[in-house]
């Protein structure tokens, strides 16, 4: 990780109070100083462990009405104005749209640049803080804040290298932290993101193929193969990369016997083309997004990869629901082999083989 700039500003609102404030900072982060650079180069990386393992995601692109942040970011990469201006005229831009809401902030607005071997990425997150208890040097007792890093707020990732490319319908990755949505949904709005992937949905046709081409196998092996290509797919997701077919497919004929992975890479394929038919002809991505096609139209131009949805992925092969009084998780083979036994008519659910430890505790 190449980190070039760290700024952050505070921002603060009350529900009663009509408009946020904003503490702007004075300068950018001296990252070639020996003494600090080591502190933002290890909050830049829990910021983006915290970004990547996150489920809650949407993807998207900047919206072609709402100009703002984008025309900010622009000035920036043209040299118009410095990384710390644009920052504190993005903050001070959400600030503003925060007047006369009802919506509540405390924390801080952190912006960093990541220049990869491959692209840069700017990174927007919203950061809390937490107090505790330190020890002075005479030792007596004194109160001390922290970056709460277990509860970061929104994250936003912009791939300034796709963008600029003009080739990529993903370029913005809005992240979801914990808080309140309508807050979080507000900064998306602010900055003009808009969504051109539905992942939900991208990954249940997927998985509509895969349980397809799982009855094509042994009854012995299918639901296992099922389990594989989750794991994969989860396992990817958790490293914040997509599923790609082709290496998911030489994945899988590695983990099975038979010459199931080569059959899959071409049953999935075949699956692919059939939806790329019904997309306008000749149009990337990012072109069928600028013309205001629908989600499923953009998603389905995207033909080589999957953006996965963990929850999606984790409810194909267990089941689990949960109320205040019973919460209840089986693995979906069980359905299979009739040791849980679900009757449609009367929607009651059988369970012929209790665990040793529930049927000891019931016993007693």
């Amino acid at each position: 990780m190449a980190l070039k700039h760290f700024v952050t500003h505070q921002i603060s609102k009350d529900v009663k109070d009509p408009a946020a404030s904003l503490n702007s900072s004075e300068h950018d982060a001296d990252l070639e100083s020996e003494a600090v650079a080591h502190f933002y180069a290890q909050t830049a990386a829990q910021l983006k462990s915290v970004f990547t393992q996150r489920s809650g995601k949407r993807y998207g692109v900047f919206h072609p009405e709402i100009t703002q942040v984008r025309a900010l970011v622009q000035d920036w990469q043209q040299e118009r104005e410095s990384f710390m201006s644009m920052t504190r005229r993005i903050s001070k831009h959400f600030v503003n749209s925060l007047d006369n809401t009802e919506l509540a902030i405390e924390g801080y607005l952190a912006f960093f640049l990541d220049q990869l071997a491959d692209d840069d990425r700017l990174y927007m997150f919203h950061l809390r803080r937490k107090t505790s208890v330190a020890v002075n040097p005479d030792m007596t007792l004194t109160e001390t804040s922290y970056l709460d890093f277990s509860n970061t707020g929104f994250g936003v990732l912009l791939n300034l290298t796709d963008w600029a490319a003009d080739d990529d319908s993903k370029y913005l990755t809005f992240s979801f932290g914990r808080g309140d949505k309508p807050l979080q949904n507000h900064f998306a709005e602010c900055i003009g993101f808009t969504d051109t992937l539905n992942t939900a949905e991208e990954t249940e046709a997927f998985l509509e193929i895969v349980d397809e081409f799982s009855h094509t196998l042994p009854a012995d092996q299918g639901f296992e193969y099922k389990a594989k290509v989750v794991d994969y797919c989860i396992e990817q997701d958790m490293r914040g990369e997509p599923v790609v077919f082709e290496e998911l497919a030489d994945f899988m004929a590695t983990q099975v016997k038979t010459d199931a992975g080569k059959d899959f890479s071409h049953y999935i394929v075949d699956k692919q083309k059939e939806r790329q038919q019904k997309a306008p002809e000749g149009l990337t991505p990012e072109q069928l997004a600028a013309q205001g096609h629908d989600t499923r139209v953009v998603a389905d131009a995207i033909k080589t990869e999957l953006i996965p949805d963990r929850k999606k992925l984790k409810g194909f092969i267990r089941f689990t629901g949960k109320n205040k009084d019973l919460s209840l998780s089986f693995s979906a083979s069980l359905l299979d082999k009739e040791e849980v036994v679900f009757d449609a008519v009367s929607n009651e659910l059988r369970i012929k083989k209790v665990p040793e430890s529930l049927l000891k505790q019931l016993k007693q």
